[in-house]
């Protein structure tokens, strides 16, 4: 078995265990080292009650023999933390939970958590460490860039682009054929009908700036 470390000690690291345990009760895949995080305000006897060690910061995955899965939520943090693991012969895993599906023709670099629901379609090339969380959906022939995040039942119709780092809130949807900027953000339950600049941050029905509202 590939022998793993969680990277983010959190409420979101808590449900990629659960991915892992959900995984390996399918096919034995995963010998789950532990957690490392550099948060020393966390709770973790949440951790303890899942029978999960806490191996220290995230430094400590540098002397580790194991493969990683960063559950970190934040785009901006999860690029970060994968830039300095770059630096140590440390490989980022896939976690993909067996009531995701991914259908043909799709390429998935490595790092990604698919939570139970996640749905990914055909023809779709998606960078390294994406998190699509509960029951978010990506459409045919999207081209999703790398530490993009969708919230829990977000919506990416088909022939969408997201930009790196996006992050796509709770329930938002963008239709086909919109591109977002690298780096942009969709409020929770917007509906993108147009495309979104680099960097914006967007929201409402349809979404649309703070600035275009004020017009």
């Amino acid at each position: 078995m590939t022998r793993l470390v969680i990277v983010g000690a959190g409420g979101f690291g808590r449900e990629v265990l659960d991915i892992v345990e959900a995984t390996n009760a399918v096919s034995p895949m995963f010998d789950l080292i532990g957690f490392v995080d550099d948060d020393d305000s966390l709770d973790l006897e949440l951790l303890n009650r899942r029978g999960a060690a806490f191996l220290g910061s995230v430094d400590v995955l540098a002397d580790l023999d194991a493969c990683y899965v960063i559950a970190i939520g934040s785009p901006s943090a999860r690029r970060s933390v994968a830039a300095r693991i770059a630096c140590w012969p440390r490989h980022p895993v896939s976690m993909v939970h067996p009531l995701s599906t991914i259908a043909s023709e799709v390429r998935l670099e490595p790092g990604a958590v698919l939570a139970p629901g996640a749905r990914i379609s055909t023809n779709i090339r998606i960078g390294p460490h994406f998190h699509a969380n509960p029951n978010a959906t990506v459409g045919h022939d999207c081209v999703i860039g790398g530490h993009v995040t969708l919230s829990p039942g977000a919506h990416i119709s088909g022939n969408v682009t997201l930009g790196d780092g996006v992050l796509v809130g709770t329930g938002a949807v963008v239709i086909q054929g919109c591109t977002v900027g690298e780096w942009a953000v969709i409020g929770a339950g917007a509906v993108v009908v147009r495309d979104v600049a680099a960097g914006a941050t967007v929201a409402g029905v349809p979404a649309r700036s703070q600035a275009d509202r004020a017009i």
